[in-house]
């Protein structure tokens, strides 16, 4: 007969109280209106958010250049379809 391991007892559940109305978890803050900085931004600061704001601008334009190809295929694809089926 096989030797049967006894298994290790199960911690007990801890029960999961109701978080207050006014509960925000730690870490996640919320400011509104301006940032907390007050001094000048530093030269590398001002280099990352040129940098960034470049990559934003070329994305959004990646973006419109999708749209438009999409949009003109879907005009050719229409007068294709207009064109074979006929009315």
């Amino acid at each position: 007969m096989a030797s049967r391991r006894a298994a290790t007892p199960r911690p007990p559940e801890r029960d999961v109280a109701a978080r207050p109305a006014g509960y925000r978890a730690r870490g996640s803050v919320t400011r509104l209106g301006y940032s907390r900085a007050a001094a000048a931004p530093s030269a590398a600061l001002e280099r990352a958010s040129l940098i960034e704001r470049a990559f934003v601008a070329k994305d959004f334009r990646r973006l419109a250049l999708t749209v438009a190809i999409s949009l003109a295929l879907l005009v050719a694809a229409g007068l294709a379809e207009s064109a074979i089926l006929g009315r």
